[in-house]
């Protein structure tokens, strides 16, 4: 099934609607027909939805989110995918960031955690997505240029901005711009606790610039 979105991205002088077109993915052999056909391989922009929601007494409150990814290599039944992850709670703790633009491998019948068909995975599509083998070359090796990046931000770079500037150029979160209930206010707090947390790398990274140099 095709939907589509207008997503507004931002230009330096003005700002224009890009009409995205999305098609729903119902299960894992439809995915691996469309990969097949080549219709995904690299440069492909997919989202997942991911429902979520906590039961307060007779209250339900929803905070479901969509994730983004790029696809940047095609084999057999596997997909290699660049996209901003959430470390690990103990990297966390050490003050290693708290989330990363990471590479990684997808058995495509086995992952649930990462494609979750029953909440929603789409293919996203748009005009200005890259579309010669030249230009989709470029656009992921534009991506792994930012492979480790920690620079995490709620909502100015976040996984949705990331994949919107590899594939258009412009950076931007249509979720993060629109976030309301929940999901909102949990992503005002999540940006102030990012801002103590890079406040305290920042003071980590500075002790032991000055360890090292009275070490030395």
């Amino acid at each position: 099934m095709l939907t589509t979105c207008d997503c507004l991205k931002e230009t330096e002088d003005k700002q224009c609607m890009l009409k995205c077109v999305e098609k729903r993915i119902d299960d894992v052999s439809e995915l691996v027909d469309l990969m097949r056909r080549g219709d995904i391989g690299p440069a492909s922009h997919i989202r997942v939805y991911r429902q979520r929601a906590v039961q307060c007494l007779c209250w339900k409150f929803d905070y479901s989110y969509n994730h983004h990814f790029i696809v940047t290599d095609v084999t057999d039944n596997k997909l290699t995918i660049l996209h901003y992850a959430p470390k690990r709670i103990s990297n966390i703790i050490l003050l290693k960031g708290v989330a990363e633009i990471i590479q990684e491998t997808v058995a495509v019948e086995d992952d649930e955690e990462t494609l979750d068909f029953e909440s929603g995975v789409f293919l996203v599509t748009a005009d200005n997505y890259p579309r010669t083998p030249s230009q989709k070359c470029e656009a992921v090796t534009r991506a792994k240029r930012r492979l480790g990046e920690r620079q995490y931000s709620v909502f100015h770079n976040n996984c949705d901005s990331f994949v919107s500037w590899t594939l258009s150029g412009n950076s931007y979160s249509h979720q993060a711009m629109n976030a309301k209930g929940l999901l909102l206010c949990i992503g005002v707090c999540a940006r102030y606790c990012i801002r103590i947390y890079r406040t305290l790398e920042l003071i980590k990274d500075s002790v032991g610039k000055l360890l090292a140099l009275f070490g030395e």
